[in-house]
């Protein structure tokens, strides 16, 4: 008994987790919220600092801020290329819960776990 509860205990707080991720990326998404705009306002005065000091020509500051573009672009990719594994695990911990209910309940849980998905947007573009 003391293992199941473990068991029930670790289940609940992947799924805590996991809904406080797809949370995460619903309210960002409702608020049209872009982090990297604050990953470079933040990273901005740092990377700043690596010119400081130095006379750049207009080609080379236009160069510089094409490769922090891309650097920004490849960044994003990747985060968004991650989304399918994170819905993997998600997925997986859904069926484990599930399987932690008895069948009378796994109506209830699937119903549940629809509406939940329905309320987190899609990712667009």
């Amino acid at each position: 008994m003391k293992n199941r509860a473990r068991a029930v205990g670790l289940l609940l707080l992947a799924a805590t987790f996991s809904v406080g991720a797809l949370g995460g990326m619903a309210v960002e998404e409702a608020l049209g919220l872009d982090w990297f705009d604050f990953l470079d306002e933040d990273a901005s005065p740092s990377e700043d600092r690596l010119f400081a000091g130095m006379e750049l020509t207009d080609a080379q500051r236009a160069r510089i801020e094409g490769i922090r573009d891309r650097r920004e672009d490849r960044l994003e990719a990747y985060w968004e290329s991650r989304v399918p594994d994170i819905q993997r695990i998600v997925d997986q911990s859904y069926g484990e819960m599930r399987a932690v209910l008895p069948p009378e309940r796994h109506a209830e849980f699937d119903r549940r776990v629809r509406e939940l998905r329905a309320r987190t947007p899609a990712e667009s573009d």
